[in-house]
């Protein structure tokens, strides 16, 4: 695009989220609200999948949700049909910019974008910006850093994250029941299995996390419940709970004493709650990196978030004593 458009002068944009991760769409939610404060008229779709479609229906600052026919990732070689004929359906939209930020290259994802927008693009191949996903600078630069060349002059970063009234009073409910106001939230699941905190290492962990005096709540999934049940059934601080969506999983980090996860999406919620939290990393860079000055990060082995140096957990962990 030779001759990047001022946000106010267009009507109808279309953004699009082809990863369907939820940490992605928390990082860029700032996108939709500065769009918004800046040009109130300009009408925004959101194309996205999993995830982030469920985050983005409840976006107050998003017009119009579109589902991508996607379910585990963009791949180089699939989707051609599915995603040619949802092209066609954006196409009649007539949107007066397509923006995506996602700095996939695949030639389906290049095509899609063809069809749906023709030449009013915005992308990573035509942006004067730094590439979304490079070490140097997070992920929700990038994103003001785009917004800067659409005209929205000191775009505010911080998260939008919606918490229905639903999930307030289900988690409400709960803690009274069990006659609990403070815990640790912790969360064992990253979205890759090396990334995930094995039965005996969460034992570990929760013995080592007990010098803070706080019970514990593990959000897992339906999967891996019952295991867990097993591995903590003799253990009377320890809660497994399935949240019945992503906004509970809000609610309960937003309530949270305390933070602790390998799970990034779980990393930028706290972040956007300004949560006290102890993050795992196998692979950190500027990039991902939690942007709360209240979190403490434990870099771990770069192939299994199981290893680490437990002397230095025990050193983060005292010093949560005095933020608790």
């Amino acid at each position: 695009m030779k001759n990047i458009p001022d946000i106010r002068d267009l009507q109808h944009i279309l953004i699009c989220r082809p990863d369907g991760c939820l940490s992605r769409e928390i990082v860029s939610s700032c996108c939709y609200r500065e769009i918004k404060k800046v040009s109130p008229r300009t009408k925004i779709t959101v194309a996205c999948y999993g995830a982030a479609y469920d985050f983005c229906q409840h976006n107050p600052y998003v017009d119009e949700v579109f589902r991508l026919p996607l379910r585990e990732g963009l791949r180089s070689n699939s989707h051609w049909g599915p995603l040619l004929w949802a092209a066609l359906k954006l196409r009649r939209k007539k949107f007066d910019l397509l923006l995506d930020t996602s700095g996939n290259n695949f030639l389906n994802w290049r095509l899609f974008k063809r069809i749906a927008a023709g030449d009013r693009m915005l992308d990573e191949n035509n942006a004067p910006v730094q590439p979304f996903g490079a070490p140097q600078a997070h992920a929700s630069e990038h994103e003001a850093a785009v917004l800067r060349l659409l005209g929205v002059a000191e775009p505010d970063k911080s998260y939008d994250l919606p918490v229905l009234p639903t999930a307030r009073a289900a988690v409400a409910q709960w803690l009274e029941q069990k006659q609990i106001q403070k815990y640790i939230l912790l969360h064992p699941a990253g979205s890759a299995p090396e990334r995930c905190f094995r039965p005996e290492v969460l034992k570990e962990l929760c013995s080592a996390l007990r010098s803070l005096e706080l019970p514990f709540i593990l959000p897992v999934m339906p999967s891996c419940a019952r295991e867990l049940k097993e591995t903590f059934k003799e253990e009377k601080d320890v809660f497994i709970i399935q949240p019945a969506d992503i906004f509970e999983l809000f609610e309960w980090v937003r309530r949270a004493a305390l933070a602790v996860t390998p799970d990034t999406a779980v990393v930028h919620i706290a972040a956007g709650f300004e949560k006290p939290s102890l993050v795992f990393y196998t692979s950190l860079s500027a990039c991902n990196a939690p942007d709360n000055p209240k979190a403490q990060v434990l870099e771990t082995d770069k192939t299994d978030i199981n290893v680490f140096n437990w002397w230095k957990l025990e050193t983060l962990i005292a010093g949560f004593k005095k933020q608790i």
